[in-house]
C-alpha cells in the first residue's frame, strides 16, 4: 500500500512538472521580485548592466542607465508609464508580467522575465 501510494505521489510529481513548466529559472526568480507596490532588480551577475528597460504588463515601462553587479534596482509600479503618458494604477491592474532587458557589459542582450513577460 504504501509503495503504491509513492508511486502515485511520483507520477503526479512528473505529470505536473511536464503539464506545468516553470514559468522562470531560478537566476530569474531571484533577479525578479514583485511586492506589493513595488517591483525590484537584481543584477545577480557578475558584470554590468546597461540600458535596462522594464516592462509591466506589456505596455508600462521603467529604465535606467545601468546597474552594476549585485546592485538592486527597486521601482514603484506607480512610476511606471505608457508610450501616451498613462500611469500603471495599481489600483486598478495588477502586475501579471514583467520583462527585463538589457545590454551585459560583453555587448550580448540580457533578457530576463516574470510571469507573462512581454508580447510583441
Amino acid at each position: 500500500m504504501v509503495r503504491r501510494l509513492a508511486l502515485y505521489a511520483a507520477v503526479l510529481a512528473l505529470v505536473g512538472y511536464l503539464v506545468f513548466p516553470r514559468a522562470c529559472s531560478d537566476v530569474e526568480k531571484r533577479s525578479i521580485i514583485v511586492e506589493t507596490g513595488r517591483i525590484s532588480v537584481i543584477n545577480v551577475s557578475d558584470t554590468p548592466w546597461s540600458a535596462v528597460e522594464v516592462w509591466l504588463n506589456d505596455q508600462y515601462r521603467m529604465q535606467a542607465r545601468e546597474l552594476a553587479p549585485g546592485q538592486r534596482l527597486v521601482m514603484s509600479t506607480r512610476g511606471f508609464v505608457a508610450g501616451f503618458g498613462q500611469l500603471f494604477d495599481p489600483k486598478k491592474q495588477s502586475p501579471y508580467g514583467i520583462e527585463v532587458t538589457a545590454k551585459g557589459a560583453d555587448g550580448k542582450p540580457v533578457r530576463l522575465t516574470w510571469g507573462q513577460g512581454r508580447r510583441r
